[in-house]
């Protein structure tokens, strides 16, 4: 009787005859409901994935022009190694 009331079997109880009467099953699949639902599943994973590839697209070429050419990069690794050996050095000096 709980589940009839809270809904979970769709059928009603018959106290005189002592027996529960089950209401027609209604064939979902006849309708346009299991379309829409998958149909709507569809659509979202399709919009996730297309949000996700365009946030992995490239920076256009102008960000390029910010960044430092190799030239730039090779010199100025050259002067981090120099600082850093000079450092090692002043280290060695001290007991």
């Amino acid at each position: 009787a709980k589940a009839i009331r809270d809904g979970v079997i769709d059928a009603t109880i018959d106290h005189e005859k002592g027996h529960v009467q089950s209401k027609e099953n209604v064939d979902i699949y006849s309708t346009n409901e299991p379309q829409g639902a998958f149909h709507q599943r569809v659509s979202f994973s399709l919009d996730l994935y297309n949000q996700s590839v365009r946030a992995m697209r490239f920076p256009p070429k102008s960000y390029s022009k910010d960044l430092e050419s190799l030239e730039e990069q090779r010199e100025r690794e050259k002067q981090d190694l120099e600082l850093a050996k000079e450092m090692a050095e002043d280290d060695d000096d001290f007991p």
